[in-house]
């Protein structure tokens, strides 16, 4: 609603503007009652006494509402904090003010709310008591012909004004504490939350490079091969020789492309070897979902699920395989029973297009991670050139992911 009555300046001010309005109030209505009705009727004395006690009443009345602003500078606001004295002393010198001005009485008691809520703890009483005292001199010394109270009620009368405000006072400290503490655990958890993608990217990244560290030993080793042949046979004819160039120029440009990826990730450590995937273990991934429960209608009219007349890369495929196994273990975690639906489609000219989706469960299962693997999915997808969408609307969760051919 109105944000600019949020900022400090603009509090503060809306603060002093109703302080004034107040303290003219009681101000008003306390001289109305104390003047006569016949001013002429008074003595020269008692007129003079009278004209001093308002001037003194107006001139401290607006003199503590200037110091009032700078009682209420903000000390938690995240911009440079002031000298602790810059608000304390004239808080102090409002509350004081109140001894000699009606004017001031409201700026006094906001005083005292401000150091319950913002200042040390033992500076509460310090205020209320120099208030107390500050009400009891007005009363007692300043007017003594205005003495309508005995001083048991005017104490009584203090102490239940003053209650009041350090509660209010002590509410709104609370309130700040909550809502300082709400901030820092938000703050925190977005933190937690950034931590955890970025290991899990890291972790996707070094799962990759390790990948593809059989793949690309096994094409050096080929072009070392191939290569000592040529040396060392000089018996070989011309085609044979062009065949072996042939081979060694195509098993070059694959370990290029496995180099490139290899260098585009983060290897934080050296990791042993495993075998590599191969299109026929993506079937057999969909055959072990399906024996552990988990019901899968796989559509794959181009054969990648299998043994296939195109090979893409062994990059692709190591890509294709984490995506299809990332999308069954998330539909096993996360909406256990829940039918999933896993269509493969693609080719050398278009690419490759992985389409998973199943039903999202009433409840989530049990322990189920957050959703970092698709993080890291995502960052192999990216690194290969292609693209991931996750939905989750309505009852449906899907996950779309293109990646290249790159053979």
């Amino acid at each position: 609603m109105l944000t600019w009555i949020r900022r400090p300046g603009w509090r503060i001010a809306m603060t002093v503007a109703v302080a004034l309005v107040i303290g003219g109030v009681l101000s008003l209505v306390f001289w109305g009652m104390l003047l006569p009705e016949d001013p002429d009727a008074l003595p020269a004395a008692e007129s003079g006494r009278l004209f001093l006690l308002f001037a003194v009443d107006v001139l401290a009345g607006l003199t503590a509402l200037g110091l009032l602003a700078l009682a209420l500078l903000p000390l938690d606001d995240g911009g440079p904090r002031p000298h602790p004295m810059t608000a304390l002393v004239p808080g102090l010198i409002v509350v004081a003010a109140s001894a000699v001005s009606t004017l001031a009485s409201p700026a006094a008691l906001i005083v005292v709310g401000s150091f319950a809520a913002r200042r040390p703890r033992f500076w509460f009483p310090v205020a209320a008591g120099l208030c107390f005292a500050a009400g009891w001199f007005y009363t007692f010394v300043v007017d003594p012909s205005t003495e309508v109270l005995r001083f048991w009620e005017f104490a009584a009368i203090m102490a239940a004004v003053l209650g009041i405000t350090g509660l209010i006072g002590w509410g709104r400290r609370s309130r700040r504490s909550l809502i300082r503490s709400l901030r820092q655990e938000a703050v925190s958890a977005r933190r937690e939350r950034e931590a955890h993608a970025e290991q899990a990217r890291a972790a996707e990244r070094t799962r990759i490079a390790r990948e593809m560290h059989d793949g690309l030993a096994h094409q050096l080793s080929l072009i070392s091969l191939h290569a000592g042949a040529l040396e060392y046979r000089r018996d070989l004819d011309a085609e044979t020789i062009r065949r072996t160039s042939d081979v060694i120029q195509q098993t070059a440009r694959s370990a290029s492309q496995e180099l490139r990826s290899v260098l585009t990730v983060l290897r934080e450590q050296d990791a042993g070897t495993t075998p590599q995937p191969t299109l026929a273990a993506i079937g057999e991934l969909v055959s072990a979902a399906r024996s552990a429960g988990t019901p899968v209608e796989l559509t794959d009219d181009d054969g990648l699920a299998g043994a296939s007349a195109h090979q893409p890369s062994d990059v692709t495929i190591r890509a294709l395989y984490r995506i299809v196994q990332e999308c069954l273990t998330n539909a096993r975690k996360h909406a256990p029973g829940q039918p999933v639906r896993l269509t493969l489609a693609g080719g050398p000219a278009h690419g490759i297009r992985v389409l998973a989706g199943n039903g999202v469960a009433a409840a989530p299962a049990g322990g189920a991670d957050p959703g970092f693997g698709l993080i890291g999915l995502r960052e192999r997808v990216e690194l290969l050139g292609g693209r991931l969408r996750v939905d989750c609307s309505g009852d449906r969760f899907t996950v779309d992911a293109e990646l290249p051919w790159l053979k």
